[in-house]
């Protein structure tokens, strides 16, 4: 058993799923430079994918990118680091010396600042009672046992898209590739607007 890490409290609550994977020497090299050393350890003692029974990934921000570019543009200067089940994108930056993680809700066309630490997001906000895989536990155990186990990079979402005013609705929920649902959402809402 690993010695207990930064990120433990994370760890204890969403335990690694079956077919996390630690990521490459180069990444994490990569990583080092760009990430705090909490995050960094995390991916070097458990790995990417899925934590707590599907509940929150672990992403690599590589596959994961062009959903903030399509949202925020190509000179974004955040990456993604997580993604719950349901396609909320918490993205990570250091402006002025300090961290900053954004959890981006594409259904309800929403970006916001959740946390001013990788420490206390990971172990704090995301364990806590406010979080989306807190809000979604139920919703999420429901579309596991309706449409099964999501693959890599897969979100759940509804059809038709809650940002179109779709229903939350088990007979409503579909599961499909993450970064596409999410572009589509982008588009569909862009051209709503633009109509």
């Amino acid at each position: 058993m690993p010695d207990r890490i930064a990120l433990q409290q994370f760890v204890d609550a969403f335990p690694p799923d079956a077919g996390t994977r630690v990521p490459t020497d180069p990444f994490l090299t990569y990583g080092e430079g760009h990430v705090p050393d909490a995050l960094v350890e995390l991916w070097r003692t458990h790995g990417l994918g899925w934590y707590g029974n599907q509940r929150i990934a672990l992403v690599d921000p590589g596959e994961w990118m062009s959903t903030l570019q399509t949202w925020f543009g190509n000179e974004v200067g955040s990456f993604p680091i997580a993604v719950t089940s349901f396609g909320h994108v918490y993205h990570y930056d250091r402006p002025g010396g300090r961290d900053r993680i954004q959890c981006l809700d594409p259904h309800f066309q929403n970006n916001q600042v959740v946390s001013d630490d990788i420490v206390d997001f990971f172990n704090s906000h995301l364990t806590g009672n406010n979080s989306h895989p807190a809000d979604l536990h139920a919703l999420h155990n429901a579309s596991r046992d309706a449409k099964g186990d999501l693959g890599e990079n897969e979100i759940y979402y509804f059809d038709p898209m809650l940002a179109m005013g779709g229903q939350v609705r088990i007979e409503n929920l579909q599961k499909g590739d993450g970064p596409r649902h999410l572009a589509e959402i982008h588009r569909a809402v862009g051209a709503r607007a633009g109509a």
